[in-house]
């Protein structure tokens, strides 16, 4: 049975939910041998209780073995939290569980039978269509947030994400279907890919902007009389795929 961890840590700290605490208590770290990433939870409406786990398929595909393990956060009496890991199963007989977004890195894997204990999910409503981003108004320039795990580093060691600030680097409500993806400036890293970037929403809820799914760098290629080698400088920028893209990964996903 679902117990939101959103209620839980606000009521920890006395403060009251925004779009933020929303989206952050929906992000998680995904990891195995192979794999040390991020994920964010979401829920279609009901009949479906299955719950959607969206992150990129390059660490899915990366990941070793027919398991990953879903890093849950447990409240403790005292106040703290415990690490609770909920083992997901990527694989069958070799096979992956996940889909593929048919363009793009983008994968999704529906749960069908939710973890026991604490955690949240965001509704799908939450994703940004094109009619909710153009309502929002966001424009360059326009800050956003973005939970991840960089190099696998928790703010918390109980499997707790870093909140990082960004901002459009590009206008953002120029068409997706000729452009899918879109930068943010923010110094992006390893292990930010399948961190959902947020905005503040209607009503103050979290409106789901798109997924990062991989930083950007500057190629600059060196060659010598006796070798060749390329050095990558960082942008500081990073590269996430739109909001309805998560949509129809999802609505894919539902489809199995």
């Amino acid at each position: 049975m679902l117990r939101p961890l959103l209620a839980l840590l606000l009521a920890a700290t006395g403060v009251h939910a925004n779009y933020a605490d929303e989206a952050y208590a929906a992000t998680y770290k995904l990891h195995n041998s192979a794999l040390n990433g991020t994920c964010s939870l979401y829920r279609r409406p009901a009949p479906d209780t299955a719950l959607y786990l969206v992150t990129t398929q390059h660490q899915l595909e990366g990941s070793k073995g027919d398991f990953c393990q879903l890093v849950l956060r447990e409240p403790q009496p005292d106040g703290s939290f415990k690490r609770n890991d909920f083992k997901v199963v990527t694989r069958v007989d070799g096979k992956p569980t996940w889909v593929k977004h048919p363009k793009f890195d983008l994968a999704v894997l529906r749960i069908s039978t939710p973890p026991t204990g604490t955690f949240s999910a965001l509704p799908i409503e939450a994703i940004a269509n094109d009619e909710r981003l153009k309502a929002a108004r966001p424009s360059v320039g326009t800050p956003l947030l973005l939970f991840t795990f960089p190099h696998g580093v928790e703010s918390i060691r109980q499997g707790f994400p870093v909140a990082r600030q960004a901002v459009f680097a590009q206008p953002p409500l120029l068409s997706s279907t000729a452009y899918p993806t879109f930068q943010a400036d923010f110094p992006a890293t390893a292990g930010d890919s399948g961190g959902p970037g947020v905005i503040e929403g209607p009503g103050g809820k979290p409106l789901i902007i798109g997924m990062c799914f991989q930083r950007m760098n500057h190629d600059e290629k060196v060659t010598t009389q006796t070798s060749s080698t390329t050095i990558k400088h960082p942008l500081n920028m990073g590269t996430f795929i739109h909001g309805r893209y998560l949509l129809e990964a999802i609505e894919l996903a539902a489809q199995q």
